[in-house]
């Protein structure tokens, strides 16, 4: 054989085996999914919150892709966790759907999936909670290998060292599998420790109170403890990337990094208007991912379960409802880069009980575009629960979480200066709620009752309610499964709720 020939066939020879262990080698992503407690969208220091600094959001943010459209399917804890786990809507989970319900074994969640593939599972803080794991629910949906929270106490700190615990998961898991790790901050939860933002150095002077708030010292030191809680959030990211660094792993871990809810304050938390449900973004995956992109389209939290599932090489289990958007984020884009990604839909059944025999407050949304279309469907009750009810768990007005400015706002109520904040959270709302949000970013001024926006109601009614009859919502059948759901928390988790016709929906 010509001495060419031979030499171009060892080529081909070692080309192919250089293929071939390639192929071999090529490992599976690990997955770090941190996801902070009531925290919204605007409060990043990416997105130029004065007094507020997360830098390592922003690294995770500048080194990927920055989301400007990403929203929870449920401003509620457990609810909104459940969604992600699944890539389904609240309305397809049953008691999946509420706080302090249950995820039923028959709803498979993405982290049992990377798990039945060899993939070390851990995490640290807040799984899917505060729900009940006792037959026929999941006994724990995260499938966690290693969960133990390591306590630390430095000066105006939180106790939970969320950082030493993934550190941990790491010395301990099989050296060569691939992990999934869930770090769930119970940061920026309440209850704070008052004036610890103030303590901590933090101008109040420089904080920018939502309008939907009133404008005072109060409640700027009570956002100035929330700052602080979020920065403690962000400081274990730091840590958790630092070690990735360290391991030699950070390039092959996608990081995503989010809340499941918006901030805990009046008109935020436990609502669908827009600072309950959008939710900030960030998600990076070494150099597979080009930096510093800031990406328009439109997220849900169902979609986080099709795309991991989608990134790992695992077949999308049929009746997720969520849509991969892997696509997205390999583009290297910004602005709007996948067209059909123009809207997403939001939810609330039950939050709080907070209401006679545990009634819920129902909605239903569309965000699309620069609007918000919001259907009430027991406008006759109150959206932050009833004045005069008391319960074993949160009370009277129990959607809004406790702290100084729900205390602020409940007190001075009936003041002048105070009086419209509390209307805005208090009081019944219509039926039928639309606002311009590039225009009227809190949600102030509904003009579903002005003749010019008439038809755009009826064209994002029709969409909303032909989406919510595709994927099954009750409602859309004049059913309503959610009052009658028990639950399930001390005092209460015996307490199955009576039939409808039963109630009194005052």
């Amino acid at each position: 054989m010509h001495k060419s020939k031979i030499i171009l066939l060892l080529l081909s020879v070692i080309a192919l085996n250089t293929s071939c262990q390639s192929k071999k080698v090529e490992k599976k992503p690990n997955i770090l999914f941190c996801i902070a407690d009531d925290v919204s969208f605007i409060h990043t220091s990416i997105n130029g919150t004065a007094e507020l600094s997360t830098p390592n959001f922003d690294r995770v943010a500048n080194s990927g892709v920055l989301f400007n459209n990403a929203y929870c399917n449920v401003s509620s804890c457990a609810p909104s966790r459940a969604s992600i786990l699944t890539g389904k809507n609240i309305w397809e989970l049953e008691e999946g759907g509420l706080l302090f319900g249950g995820l039923k074994k028959e709803y498979p969640t993405f982290s049992t999936a990377l798990k039945n593939i060899g993939y070390a599972t851990g995490y640290s803080g807040k799984g899917y909670m505060p729900a009940s794991h006792k037959e026929p629910y999941q006994a724990q949906p995260l499938a966690p290998e290693y969960n133990k929270i390591r306590n630390k106490v430095p000066q105006f700190m939180s106790n939970k060292d969320y950082a030493g615990n993934f550190d941990e998961f790491l010395s301990k898991k099989d050296k060569g599998a691939p992990f999934f790790f869930w770090y769930g901050s119970h940061e920026a939860h309440r209850k704070y420790n008052p004036g610890i933002g103030v303590k901590s150095g933090k101008d109040i002077s420089k904080i920018k109170v939502p309008g939907f708030l009133p404008d005072n010292d109060l409640v700027r030191s009570d956002m100035a403890d929330y700052f602080y809680e979020i920065e403690w959030f962000d400081t274990h990211l730091g840590r958790m990337i630092k070690t990735l660094e360290e391991a030699g792993e950070l390039e092959n871990t996608i990081i995503i990094v989010t809340a499941d809810n918006g901030m805990p304050f009046p008109r935020a938390k436990s609502t669908c208007y827009d600072y309950g449900t959008h939710m900030p973004l960030a998600i990076c995956w070494g150099n597979k991912i080009k930096g510093g992109a800031k990406v328009d389209d439109f997220v849900n939290f169902t979609d986080f379960a099709p795309t991991l599932l989608e990134a790992v090489g695992l077949e999308i289990p049929k009746g997720t409802t969520g849509k991969s958007f892997l696509d997205v984020l390999f583009s290297g884009k910004s602005g709007q880069v996948d067209a059909k990604r123009d809207r997403v839909f939001t939810a609330l059944e039950r939050h709080a009980y907070c209401r006679p025999e545990g009634l819920g407050y129902p909605i239903r949304t569309i965000r699309k575009g620069d609007w918000l279309y919001i259907i009430n469907f027991e406008p006759e009750r109150y959206p932050a629960g009833n004045a005069d009810f008391d319960s074993v768990h949160q009370g009277f007005y129990g959607e809004i979480d406790a702290g100084a400015t729900r205390t602020y706002l409940i007190e001075n109520k009936d003041n002048d200066s105070v009086k419209y904040y509390a209307d805005l959270s208090l009081k019944r709302r219509p039926e039928v709620e639309l606002f311009n949000v590039k225009e009227d970013p809190y949600n102030l001024h509904n003009l579903a009752s002005e003749e010019k926006y008439a038809d755009l109601c009826k064209e994002l009614k029709a969409e909303l309610f032909e989406y919510l009859t595709e994927t099954g919502d009750p409602r859309m059948k004049g059913e309503n499964p959610w009052d009658n759901y028990p639950y399930y928390f001390k005092g209460l988790e015996t307490k199955h709720l009576k039939p409808i016709g039963e109630r009194d929906k005052n």
